[in-house]
């Protein structure tokens, strides 16, 4: 349903640290923030879009709650997860974030391609 993938670590110390990921294809990049105990998602993706084929987003600081729902079998998962990490979620999922603290994160589409395969639970 969903793939986290570690940033490398090229260093840390008292100054903060330095990660390195792999580029992720975009026609666009949308930079968020959220104050903690907000809910952000509750909705899934058909992956028409290629950005939202697996939707890639880089939780860049804080911590949240993933909750995940595959709208093929049923299953569900929750799980806390904390920066840095890129998460990955597949098509036909409903997902949502929960913001455990205040976070920034990084999403791999523009607001076209989100608006343009982004669907609701009726």
């Amino acid at each position: 349903m969903y793939e986290l993938i570690a940033l490398k670590e090229l260093s840390s110390n008292e100054n903060g640290s330095t990660h390195e990921f792999e580029a992720i294809q975009s026609e666009g990049y949308l930079l968020a923030t959220r104050k903690a105990g907000t809910l952000s998602g509750n909705h899934y993706h058909k992956g028409d879009s290629l950005a939202k084929n697996p939707e890639s987003l880089v939780l860049v600081q804080g911590k949240v709650k993933l909750s995940v729902k595959s709208l093929e079998t049923g299953d569900k998962e929750e799980r806390v997860i904390e920066s840095p990490i890129i998460i990955r979620i597949k098509p036909k999922v409903l997902h949502s974030l929960e913001a455990l603290t205040d976070i920034i994160f990084l999403e791999f589409n523009s607001l076209d391609e989100h608006k343009a395969d982004t669907y609701y639970p009726t």
